[in-house]
């Protein structure tokens, strides 16, 4: 491959959903659709260019479908960013056990957002991921990822909700304005959006003080549901930026140091 025109990308596929971000050009696919169809039309976005994609995965069975959609294409390689995790020192992860792909990514994405908003001060960092389930990621200001707290989604506990009572419909995920519910649907949206909500509270207040010693963090928020949770937490204090790319920007930017380590270990120029 040519240095010069090799483009550095990702994959981050989870339990719902498909997504990938490469030279500013980002996908999503649900993985109960015809995702494999779409995703080899975006793919032409890159003919003629060679493409490195880091992949990080939760989802074995859409991992190894992506495979065989990836051998398709000749310009494309690929790397399993668990494998890069072995080599990062952008994050300190040791002490931490079975800690997932997408919650270390989304505090190298954390860092990295951090580093190029406030470039001369340290703080420390909670990413709040709102998928599936919902993942609180916490970092001090020494880079070691202190652990967090895992709770299940919206969607999740919509789902609960139904398939465990005998009474309670099946309801869509969204968010109501009021303080108490008129219907069952709306009591149920209310209850888990904003139960969501006050745990995040509780759990992030929980972490500030006692492992901040009172110190605010920057506190970013990702996730299929971010944008729903964000409306119940508007009155928070702590006021959270919305970064729906988080865990992407994150093997992005892990990518791109292990091709600058790997390049100049070999003395080539770096990759784009």
């Amino acid at each position: 491959m040519n240095a010069d025109t090799i483009i550095a990308g990702a994959i981050d596929i989870g339990n719902t959903r498909i997504k990938i971000l490469a030279d500013n050009q980002f996908f999503a696919a649900d993985l109960t659709s015809s995702w494999q169809e779409a995703m080899h039309k975006y793919l032409w976005n890159f003919s003629g260019k060679s493409v490195l994609l880091g992949v990080s995965s939760v989802n074995p069975e859409a991992f190894a479908q992506l495979e065989i959609e990836l051998k398709k294409r000749s310009n494309i390689r690929w790397k399993a960013l668990s494998d890069a995790f072995r080599e990062q020192n952008l994050v300190d992860v040791s002490g931490i056990q079975g800690i997932g792909t997408d919650r270390v990514l989304s505090l190298i994405g954390a860092l990295h957002h951090a580093l190029e908003r406030f470039p001369s001060r340290i703080m420390p960092i909670i990413t709040i991921d709102c998928g599936t389930a919902v993942t609180v990621n916490a970092l001090n200001t020494r880079r070691k990822c202190l652990g967090g707290a895992i709770l299940p989604g919206v969607g999740t506990q919509l789902r609960a909700l139904h398939h465990f009572t005998q009474q309670l419909p099946e309801v869509e995920v969204g968010f109501e304005d009021a303080s108490t519910g008129t219907s069952t649907a709306q009591a149920m949206r209310i209850g888990v959006v904003r139960g969501v909500a006050g745990a995040l509270k509780e759990i992030t207040q929980t972490i500030i003080e006692r492992d901040f010693q009172g110190e605010l963090p920057m506190v970013i928020i990702t996730g299929g549901d971010a944008g729903l949770v964000l409306k119940a937490l508007e009155a928070w204090h702590v006021a959270p930026l919305h970064e729906p790319h988080l865990v992407l920007n994150g093997a992005s930017a892990l990518m791109a140091q292990w091709m600058q380590e790997s390049l100049t270990a070999s003395g080539t120029a770096l990759l784009r």
